[in-house]
């Protein structure tokens, strides 16, 4: 058996641990060893100045998450203070982060916010509604029991020191 070239029907079958060897390819395509001779050469390929703004301008406009004049939305969690830092709320809407809070547009310094219809309401409640006071103007039932939370009236925030202070506090109501 030939060891630079593969068996063939010919040639006896190979044994366990036997190697082959293969002969290299004879020859490079042509388009390759064009891209080839043109590196060794120390030849660049030229890149089009403007095409290559553009292709960036069009990657960062497709990875902004939000118009820039459009509504942002936010969630965040009901601290006990009637404020909250930028830096906590998030665009994704998690069951533990009961406020749904509106921006007209990203760099707005007032805001509307309401109960987040994403966030757990059962745990709130279970919680007794405590989290909520600083945030929402609501009454309790008589009994005391209720099982679902509902939005009446958006409350306003305005933002100082990188922090949303609650200028009204949302309506909503528990039954």
């Amino acid at each position: 058996m030939n060891p630079t070239s593969p068996s063939s029907p010919d040639s006896p079958p190979l044994e366990p641990g036997q190697t082959v060897e293969w002969a290299a390819p004879t020859s490079t395509p042509p388009a390759i060893q064009e891209l080839i001779d043109s590196t060794v050469a120390g030849n660049e390929v030229p890149i089009d100045r403007d095409a290559r703004v553009e292709a960036l301008t069009a990657l960062e406009a497709a990875a902004t998450p939000v118009a820039a004049n459009g509504p942002v939305h936010y969630y965040a969690p009901a601290p006990d203070v009637p404020s909250i830092e930028h830096r906590k709320l998030s665009p994704n809407p998690l069951p533990q982060m009961p406020l749904l809070i509106t921006l007209p547009h990203a760099e707005a310094t007032t805001a509307q916010f309401s109960f987040s219809p994403q966030a757990d309401q059962s745990r709130i409640i279970g919680n007794g509604v405590r989290e909520l006071k600083e945030f929402f103007a609501f009454e309790l039932p008589p009994t005391e029991q209720f099982t679902t939370i509902k939005n009446l009236a958006p409350g306003k925030l305005e933002k100082r020191d990188d922090a949303w202070h609650v200028v009204q506090k949302a309506g909503i109501a528990l039954s």
